[in-house]
């Protein structure tokens, strides 16, 4: 079960993905942030529950030294981000359908929320 109260960070991209997303997530409890990856700052940002990068038709770095802080946290990868991936990243080339988003956004919320009850 999805727990309550959980974040997703959206990092770049158009912001009607975050429109989207808020429309869906928000109701059910959960936040949802967008933030510029030139004003990302990861020491100030909130742990969140997933982490939505959205990097576009070109090569955009998500830096390692940003995204360090999150590395147990489930990614979705929307573009060509150079991000590490692990067995919590999905990837998505554009144009993608925001069906398979919100699809992947419930399963890394189910990841992340499982992952805090196994940690606590």
């Amino acid at each position: 079960m999805v727990q309550r109260g959980q974040s997703i960070l959206v990092v770049d991209g158009l912001s009607e993905t975050t429109e989207v997303l808020k429309a869906v997530f928000e109701p059910r409890g959960h936040a949802v942030c967008r933030v510029r990856q030139t004003q990302f700052d990861a020491e100030s940002t909130a742990q969140p529950g997933v982490v939505v990068w959205h990097a576009g038709d070109v090569e955009e770095a998500a830096p390692q030294s940003k995204a360090w802080r999150f590395e147990s946290v489930p990614h979705i990868v929307i573009g060509k981000a150079s991000i590490s991936d692990s067995p919590q990243t999905k990837r998505f080339s554009e144009p993608f359908q925001y069906r398979e988003l919100l699809q992947a956004v419930e399963s890394a919320l189910l990841t992340s929320s499982k992952n805090e009850r196994e940690a606590a």
